[in-house]
């Protein structure tokens, strides 16, 4: 049976999702390290959280012995960023990377492009 193109996209899309980068996830190289289906999508500006440097415990981070950077809602500011576009089977190591943040936060924004 012949099926549409369409329905590889729907496929392919189920099993990707896009994730809001700040930080050292910026660059290309890091990204790929441990996540090698992360695809650029677009510049991004993320609406009422705040970009800071450290994490809950208030700990350095344990590599490179400087501050972590993280953010957190604060009504009012913005951080930039990007969206990678990445496979579901990256989530594993992502939690890994981010094993001292005490919960995922999962934002369900449209991306607008101009």
């Amino acid at each position: 049976m012949a099926h549409s193109g369409s329905e590889d996209v729907q496929g392919q899309e189920e099993e990707t999702f896009l994730y809001f980068a700040y930080g050292s996830n910026l660059m290309s190289k890091r990204i790929h390290l441990q996540n090698p289906s992360a695809a650029f999508c677009s510049v991004a500006r993320l609406q009422d959280f705040k970009l800071d440097f450290g994490n809950s415990q208030g700990k350095a981070s344990e590599t490179w012995h400087g501050g972590i950077a993280t953010i957190y809602e604060s009504p009012g500011d913005e951080v930039w960023g990007v969206v990678w576009k990445m496979n579901k089977s990256n989530l594993s190591s992502l939690d890994k990377s981010f094993a001292w943040v005490q919960k995922r936060t999962v934002c369900h924004r449209s991306i607008k492009r101009s």
